[in-house]
């Protein structure tokens, strides 16, 4: 296996997985009546247990405030992001069969960030991220619909 290849399977099918399979208890969690509140710190128990069993047995701890800082504001984005979902999983009875296409739409948020921000449009084939947003469009409106 090639390392561009390893890199899609450890950053890339892996991680879809997992997201998908925390969907899965989102909708679980959810249905039996947590407060949104609890929900949201119970999310946070798992992330720190997750952070604190790679801060055991890794022995590179190197961070600064440059690094930090968008990391609590991705944590704080994600928060709000999963806070909405439960709600409308609890409170309006939404689908997550309908809902989880539609927030997976953050895919156009985060390329067209990393063509801006990151310069990534130089080495991007255009084409092909045209028609790959067009294809999530078109799926989040037909499960919405």
């Amino acid at each position: 296996m090639t390392q561009a290849q390893l890199g899609v399977l450890i950053g890339g099918i892996v991680p879809a997985l997992l997201f998908g399979i925390s969907g899965i208890c989102q909708k679980w969690s959810n249905q039996h009546g947590i407060s949104t509140g609890a929900y949201l710190v119970s999310i946070g128990i798992g992330v720190l247990c997750v952070g604190v069993v790679l801060c055991m047995y890794n022995s590179e701890q190197q961070f600064s405030t440059a690094s930090v800082a968008p990391a609590i504001a991705l944590g704080a984005f994600w928060g709000l992001g999963i806070l909405l979902v439960a709600i409308a999983i609890s409170k309006y009875g939404a689908r997550l069969s309908v809902l989880a296409p539609l927030y997976n739409m953050n895919t156009l948020v985060a390329v067209v960030g990393a063509l801006f921000i990151f310069s990534e449009w130089k080495d991007a084939d255009l084409v092909k991220l045209g028609f790959g947003t067009i294809m999530i469009i078109l799926g989040g409106v037909l499960v919405s619909s």
